[in-house]
């Protein structure tokens, strides 16, 4: 109860200060779990093939950020709200040890990487190690337990070469493979020992600490090398795993390939090599300042022969999109594409020729690092949540549980006491938070879920009417 009062007061502290601003925020009220405030989704277009998976995403410029999970029509099925002005990024399913898992980066302590079973109970983190810092862009769990993760440190370094000062301050950025059992560094890679500071486009360095490469995704390929973006250089790699060589550079100033007409890209996230051999990248356009006039998510078809770079297929947002950061793509296995646009939080999915299907998205100023699909089932250690007010003829009940994507339906209980309930009511689950009214004036009142088949699942606490 204490943490439930103290979530809401610190709510409610968050809800005056939005609406003290010029930007009210677009966040959903509920009864059930009043201290959770998740962020209003929008939806359009007709609902995907539930087959492909739900939607995975995170919700950041809100009063609560956390990651989240949607349904395929956009409906809430999960949000944890961090605490602390925490956030998360990169929020996924993987597998690990056997088994499907949910895995995201947690701001908590300046980055950790964060394993969770199906209970959404934590299974195991993942940090740097060798004086880096966990990167908050990149998680790959491998098949053979370890985790790929972008890491960084921040190292004197003579600028001048980009027109920065002799006494300035640099962003390491390297490469880790971790063993996720017992945390060791099993391998490193580091970005300055392979790609010259004069490759960047950030421009001139600031007071900050400069970022000259930003590596933003990483991706362990079938031949054990890996494929590496960098934004600020406008650049994919192909590294070799044995050697730290780069063996090929698409894009940028030194690009092995020729690029052709429209496939060309700036400021870059989510890199990805498919099974045919094409490179999917999610082309933002803009960053420190702006190349294109909207965004584009690319497959990008290689002749490693003739060493050209040409596209095959572009998807853009109608209307158009201009996202300053962040961003992902995502081939789905019915052969659609979905994709997240980052800094404007939209996700939508696209047909084989591109056509636009689905979009959903959180209003300004919200906003979410990558946006995917995959299937999961969440069945949480808690039970559901329950509200109830008395009305002239009966009672109104408020049912949800945070994390189940079973229920089908609310099974409503009442009666004197918390010993004597019997069913009153069965609903349909149709939200979130299923709103119910039953014609029953009994104290006590709880609610079942069930799932499709008419099993329970979980029964809440009792509440007074």
């Amino acid at each position: 109860m204490r943490r439930g009062i103290a979530a809401l007061a610190a709510v409610v502290a968050g809800l005056a200060a939005a609406q003290a601003s010029a930007r009210p925020l677009p966040l959903s009220i509920l009864h059930s779990v009043p201290w959770l405030r998740p962020p209003t989704v929008f939806a359009t277009g007709k609902v995907p093939d539930p087959e492909a998976g739900d939607i995975f995403a995170d919700a950041q410029n809100s009063i609560q950020a956390g990651p989240i999970i949607l349904s395929p029509s956009g409906q809430l099925l999960w949000f944890d709200a961090l605490p602390n002005r925490r956030f998360a990024h990169d929020v996924k399913v993987q597998s690990y040890q056997g088994q499907t898992v949910l895995t995201y980066w947690d701001s908590y302590g300046g980055g950790v990487d964060v394993i969770l079973n199906h209970s959404y109970q934590q299974m195991a983190t993942v940090s740097a190690g060798n004086g880096f810092t966990t990167g908050n862009h990149e998680f790959e769990i491998t098949p053979q337990g370890t985790a790929l993760i972008n890491a960084y440190r921040i190292i004197p370094a003579n600028l001048r070469p980009v027109g920065g000062r002799r006494r300035g301050k640099l962003i390491d950025q390297a490469i880790q493979e971790v063993d996720i059992a017992t945390g060791q560094v099993l391998w490193q890679w580091n970005a300055l020992d392979h790609i010259r500071l004069t490759a960047t486009y950030a421009g001139k360095p600031g007071a900050k600490p400069y970022d000259y490469l930003h590596m933003n995704s990483i991706q362990q390929l079938p031949n054990g090398n890996l494929l590496v973006s960098a934004r600020h250089t406008w650049a994919v790699y192909e590294i070799s795993k044995q050697t730290g060589r780069i063996l090929w550079t698409l894009g940028g100033k030194r690009s092995t390939f020729r690029i052709g007409r429209r496939a060309r890209f700036e400021w870059q996230h989510d890199a990805r090599m498919q099974a045919d051999g094409t490179i999917t990248v999610f082309d933002n356009g803009d960053g420190p300042y702006a190349t294109e006039s909207q965004s584009r998510a690319l497959r990008i078809r290689l002749n490693y022969k003739r060493r050209l770079a040409t596209l095959a297929r572009a998807y853009t947002h109608r209307p158009p999109l201009l996202s300053q950061s962040e961003g992902a793509m995502q081939v789905l296995s019915d052969g659609n594409t979905f994709v997240g646009w980052g800094a404007k939080p939209y996700f939508t999915e696209f047909g084989p020729g591109g056509k636009q299907l689905f979009d959903a998205h959180f209003g300004p100023p919200l906003q979410s690092y990558r946006g995917f699909r995959f299937p999961w089932w969440g069945q949480p250690t808690t039970p559901p949540d329950i509200a109830a007010a008395a009305t002239a003829r009966g009672t109104r009940i408020f049912a949800s549980w945070n994390g189940a994507t079973d229920v089908a339906f609310w099974n409503v209980l009442a009666g004197p006491s918390s010993g004597a309930l019997s069913p009153v009511g069965q609903f349909r689950k149709t939200d979130f938070e299923t709103k119910m009214w039953i014609a029953s004036t009994q104290p006590s009142v709880a609610v079942q879920a069930l799932g499709g088949d008419g099993r329970v699942l979980g029964t809440s606490n009792v509440v007074a009417r």
